[in-house]
């Protein structure tokens, strides 16, 4: 019998545009990608920093406060205009991680982006199975596991905060 659960990705916004549980997709999202252009942020992964930041600025960070943009209102939220929900990322590659068969997608945000400091690489993992229980049909899993690097030296320390909106 196959199995009625799986994902599908894109690379941009490194998303999760569909999670089949028992044949029905249960994430808000459109069969292709035109839409999520200007969709409110359906599947992708959010950042730099998901949720707002008051008045569209980092005030003591790196001895400097850092304006940045304001896209909602006079504040700044997840990420910007095109925050990184709207970046095309490398990816999907396949990979094994921790022993299991992964996804892997990969993102360098440059310094002075949508005003944030410092040049990163994001790393976006999802690893999907089913886990066998003892009584009744397999649970399907799907894990996320975000890794940011501070690559460039442009400063000593910067902002993230990242989720999904799936």
């Amino acid at each position: 019998m196959a199995s009625e659960s799986g994902v599908t990705f894109q690379p941009t916004g490194a998303l999760i545009q569909e999670l089949k549980i028992a044949g029905h997709n249960i994430v808000l999202g459109y069969p292709s990608l035109e839409p999520y252009a200007k969709a409110p942020f359906f599947g992708e992964t959010i950042g730099r920093v998901a949720n707002r930041i008051k008045q569209a600025q980092i005030d003591g960070l790196n001895g400097k406060s850092y304006k940045l943009a304001a896209n909602d209102g006079p504040n700044h939220l997840h990420g910007g205009e095109q925050g990184w929900g709207k970046k095309v990322f490398k990816g999907p590659e396949p990979v094994n991680r921790n022993g299991q068969e992964s996804v892997l997608f990969t993102y360098v945000s440059p310094d002075g982006e949508e005003g944030y400091p410092g040049t990163v690489e994001l790393r976006v993992w999802y690893t999907a199975y089913e886990e066998a229980r003892e009584a009744g049909s397999p649970k399907f899993v799907l894990e996320t596991e975000y890794e940011v690097e501070l690559i460039g030296s442009e400063v000593d320390e910067t902002v993230i905060n990242i989720t999904n909106h799936r």
